[in-house]
């Protein structure tokens, strides 16, 4: 899944870390087609997409629009997979931030990118709040 994992801060309970290195290690193994549904429950309700356009815009999308998408875009492959590189991961008290290198693999073809993840640590374990991504 991973290239390479660095946690850059020691702040939260070792169960806490194991929490969210699962969470991080189930947003790419999560991501296909027959187990998108788990994937989806790794969000926010309420989180962020965010990525620039080709044109210079800014696309923001709720948690239900960005799924869809997806869901809509398995659809129509055969074999859609992602892996993280060079991931780095800064911790505060219950939140963490995630960057990382992503290579998304449409059908063979790789197409590079970078993500940045927020996270937060409540009731229900970790969820990812904010997700931006751009392709190179």
């Amino acid at each position: 899944f991973f290239a390479s994992f660095v946690i850059a801060e020691e702040v939260n309970s070792a169960q806490s870390k194991e929490a969210l290195q699962k969470v991080l290690k189930d947003y790419i193994g999560l991501y296909r087609a027959d187990s998108l549904d788990q994937w989806k429950l790794l969000f926010h309700p309420s989180v962020t997409v965010i990525f620039p356009a080709d044109d210079g815009n800014v696309s923001v999308r709720s948690l239900e629009e960005f799924f869809q998408r997806q869901k809509n875009f398995f659809a129509t492959r055969k074999s859609v997979s992602e892996r993280l590189e060079n991931m780095q991961v800064f911790e505060g008290r219950r939140i963490a931030r995630v960057t990382a290198d992503f290579i998304f693999i449409d059908e063979g073809v790789e197409k590079p990118g970078k993500l940045g993840l927020h996270l937060v640590e409540g009731k229900e374990g970790w969820k990812i709040v904010a997700v931006l991504f751009s392709y190179n």
